[in-house]
């Protein structure tokens, strides 16, 4: 499966997301215009190795959810990573070199995740599956 076919979530409301940490799992909920009230998507991320959600503005509007190489993760969101493993410890020990990160993190089976909104949240996941409202049969993996 391709990125063509990751859910189009253009236009949406982000409802909800929740981080599960000992489950390492993220949550993202969202309802589109066309859908009846009450009704949501559900996009759900396991196998959480670290992520970076900012700019919750509480009436998000998604643009779109991509897929990406780990290694383009990794160089583009470089300078964020080591700062916040500077600070915190986060995302993860593989954070302290980054020279070797995306071949370990690929390596083991992780993709990158890109969320990007035309108003609030966005960020980036990095996990080893992303699924429509946890289904495994529903995967939109990086080919």
């Amino acid at each position: 499966m391709s990125a063509d076919n990751l859910p189009s979530l253009h236009d949406d409301v982000l409802v909800s997301y929740e981080v599960n940490c000992e489950a390492r799992q993220i949550r993202l909920r969202s309802r589109s215009t066309a859908m009846a009230e009450g009704q949501l998507r559900e996009i759900v991320f396991t196998g959480v190795e670290g992520y970076h959600l900012e700019n919750d503005a509480f009436g998000n509007i998604i643009f779109a959810l991509e897929v990406i190489s780990v290694e383009q993760l990794v160089s583009t969101y470089a300078p964020q990573i080591m700062e916040s493993y500077r600070i915190a410890g986060a995302p993860g020990p593989w954070a302290a070199d980054l020279s070797c990160a995306a071949e370990e993190l690929t390596g083991r089976g992780l993709k990158g995740f890109v969320l990007s909104s035309s108003y609030g949240l966005s960020g980036w996941v990095l996990a080893k599956e992303g699924s429509m409202g946890g289904r495994p049969g529903a995967q939109f993996p990086i080919e």
